[in-house]
C-alpha cells in the first residue's frame, strides 16, 4: 500500500488487509490534512479529519459483509458508528447492497427485504445518498451477454448537516479494467 500511496501522491495511510480476494480497506491522505483514526476493523475505518482552517469532519469507510446472512453485522456497525459523533459525516464504501432495485441489472434478483434493510439503516443513521456522475453501476461480474450482472454497491453518503459546511456534489464513477469494482472519486470542498 505504501508504494501505491506514494504513486498517488498521498504521504499517509491506514490499510486493513483483505480476507482472501475480498474486502480490504485503505484510507489515504496528504500531509496538508491531519487525520485522527478513531477505530477500524476488517469492515470499517472511522476517522476525524482536521483541515488547516480549523474545521473538523468525520469520515467512515465501510466494507459491507458480502454474505447475505452476515449483512446484519454491517448494519449494526453503521448504527453504532452513527451515534458516536455529531460532526459533519461522510460515510462511503462498498456496502455490498443496493438501495433500489433499479440499481441492478442481470440475473439473480436481489431480495426486496435485504434492500429495505439497507434503506432502513441509512434512514436510521440520518444519511443522504450523494448520487453519482458517470456510470450508474460500480460493480460487475465481468461476464458478457446474458450472464452479465451489474450493481451499484459502492457509494458516498453524507449526514443531513453536511451541506451547511461543505458543497454537496455527486461522486464520480471512474472506469477500470483491473477490478470488478469501479473506483469512485469524491472531492470535499468547503463552502
Amino acid at each position: 500500500m505504501q508504494d501505491k500511496g506514494k504513486a498517488l501522491k498521498f504521504e499517509n495511510y491506514l490499510a486493513v488487509s483483505r480476507n482472501g480476494l475480498s474486502g480490504g480497506l485503505a484510507l489515504l491522505w496528504t500531509s496538508e490534512v491531519m487525520v485522527d483514526i478513531k477505530s477500524y476493523s476488517r469492515h470499517h475505518i472511522d476517522a476525524v479529519v482536521h483541515v488547516e482552517n480549523g474545521s473538523y469532519w468525520r469520515c467512515t469507510g465501510i466494507y459491507g459483509h458480502p454474505d447475505s446472512d452476515k449483512k446484519q453485522h454491517t448494519w449494526t456497525l453503521m448504527r453504532r458508528l452513527a451515534g458516536l459523533s455529531s460532526l459533519p459525516w461522510l460515510c462511503f464504501g462498498d456496502f455490498n447492497e443496493i438501495l433500489h432495485l433499479k440499481e441492478k441489472t442481470g440475473k439473480q434478483e436481489r431480495s426486496v427485504m435485504a434492500v429495505n434493510e439497507f434503506r432502513e439503516v441509512v434512514k436510521f443513521c440520518g444519511l443522504i445518498d450523494l448520487g453519482c456522475k458517470g456510470k450508474l453501476f460500480t460493480w460487475s461480474n465481468r461476464r458478457f451477454g446474458p450472464h452479465l450482472v451489474e450493481e451499484r454497491l459502492d457509494r458516498f453518503f453524507c449526514c443531513k448537516n453536511w451541506g451547511s459546511h461543505f458543497q454537496e456534489s455527486a461522486a464520480e464513477t471512474l472506469e477500470t479494467w483491473t477490478s470488478d469494482h469501479n473506483p469512485i472519486l469524491f472531492s470535499v470542498e468547503e463552502k
